[in-house]
């Protein structure tokens, strides 16, 4: 059995899903401190995505709304910038982590929709995009947005076919993938 189909073949356990979540935990406060450091714009830019992301793992709301604002904010003044796709994608997946957080599932999709429009970046072009958003809407029955965002992912994210087809597939039959090592920002 491919490795792809491996990660499928049985639900993450709830035991499971919090060890994920704790990785993206454990690594959140050096990534709030990667930004609190930076200089300038630039600088900053390169660390608001997942600075944003941070903040939303650790429950700073209030916080993650604003790094990922002035991420997408920063943005167009940084269009040729190694982490301009980065920034478009997890400043939006943040926002709709947010919006699906305040029950406001309209935005969510939006926002998924904005984070599959990213133009991709060297990082996302071979490792692929997070699903944590895609995987947040599922559970709350919205199947069709994610097979959209599948499909915009296919786009930038060419390395990632066999990854994206086996997801659509079992999105298609009702399920929640378990996105293996695409869970968390």
């Amino acid at each position: 059995m491919p490795y792809e189909e491996e990660t499928e073949q049985t639900p993450f356990s709830a035991e499971e899903e919090l060890a994920i979540l704790q990785i993206a935990l454990d690594r959140a406060p050096a990534k709030l401190e990667k930004l609190a450091a930076a200089n300038g714009d630039a600088e900053a830019f390169v660390h608001l995505p997942t600075a944003a992301a941070a903040a939303f793992h650790l429950g700073r709301f209030a916080e993650a709304k604003a790094y990922a604002g002035r991420c997408l904010a920063l943005a167009p003044s940084f269009q040729e910038n190694w982490n301009y796709g980065n920034a478009i994608h997890i400043g939006h997946t943040v926002l709709g982590l947010i919006a699906l957080n305040e029950g406001d599932e309209v935005t969510a999709i939006a926002e998924l929709v904005a984070s599959g429009s990213t133009p991709g970046s060297p990082q996302l072009n071979t490792f692929g995009p997070t699903m944590q958003l895609a995987k947040a809407l599922l559970r709350a029955g919205h199947a069709e947005p994610v097979l959209d965002y599948l499909n915009q992912c296919r786009v930038f994210w060419e390395m990632g076919g066999t990854w994206l087809s086996l997801w659509e597939r079992k999105v298609r039959e009702g399920l929640v993938p378990n996105f293996f090592q695409h869970s968390h920002v």
